[in-house]
């Protein structure tokens, strides 16, 4: 059995394209919602389903981190309601572990399929969608899973020698759009030239990310805000000597949503 983590973003779709252009067909795709992904996401998400039918793939299954209670909270709203910002500005996995990692091996864990296969004694395949060009990820993944024995993980771009390029010319090639960044709009990861997509795309989640940010109760000496050692409403404020610069795959122009 084959289950694809897909993550919405250039190279876990460019995975699907180039596996059905293989005569690969996954039996599971899932993608790990936050709650705060940004609005292009949510869009291609849908897209992404309409193309998946037409090649006899299954639709995207959606998950979401359940807590004890029964309820969800996103992300942002999380951050909101405990004064404080996402984990990885304190340099902590956190928050990708809980929204996207936990719910992801949850529910394929418990799916029918799954459980199925392992009834027959197989292992099941997992699919990433790390590419040729960062092959140290996929080398730190396979090592940290090299015991377990639920699950056989790959990282088929790093063994087809898809790069960043190549996911792109597989996109256009195949007649998709470009699916853009996926991140959450207040991760803490994002560069200076996403935040400042973010201005221009989507002045009331970035308004509503530096309310975030400014309420949080952290030692500003050791975390300034949301950006790990950068404060995005500080650098907002700079003047832009440069036009920010986005990569092609990341410009507005590439997505119809």
């Amino acid at each position: 059995m084959l289950v694809v983590n897909y993550g919405g973003g250039t190279n876990s779709t460019a995975l699907l394209v180039e596996a059905h252009r293989r005569g690969v067909r996954p039996d599971l795709i899932v993608f790990a919602d936050t709650g705060s992904e940004r609005p292009e996401t949510y869009a291609y998400l849908d897209y992404m389903d309409g193309w998946l039918a037409s090649v006899g793939f299954p639709a995207i299954d959606r998950v979401r981190w359940v807590r004890k209670d029964g309820t969800f909270l996103p992300l942002h709203e999380w951050c909101e309601k405990f004064v404080s910002l996402p984990s990885k500005a304190f340099g902590l996995p956190g928050c990708t572990v809980k929204w996207k990692q936990q719910p992801a091996d949850k529910y394929i864990t418990h799916h029918e399929c799954v459980q199925a296969a392992w009834g027959r004694g197989e292992k099941v395949e997992r699919w990433i969608g790390y590419d040729a060009d960062e092959p140290g990820r996929a080398q730190r993944m396979e090592a940290a899973r090299s015991r377990d024995t639920q699950w056989i993980w790959r990282s088929p771009l790093v063994e087809w020698d898809m790069g960043r390029e190549e996911c792109i010319e597989t996109l256009r090639a195949a007649g998709l759009r470009l699916p853009g960044k996926s991140s959450c709009w207040l991760c803490p990861s994002m560069k200076k030239h996403e935040i400042d997509a973010l201005a221009e795309d989507h002045p009331q989640l970035l308004q509503r990310a530096l309310e975030i940010e400014a309420a949080a109760k952290v030692d500003r000496t050791k975390v300034p805000g949301l950006g790990r050692s950068l404060n995005w409403a500080e650098y907002l404020k700079q003047p832009k000597l440069f036009a920010s610069v986005r990569p092609p795959e990341e410009a507005c122009g590439c997505f119809d949503g």
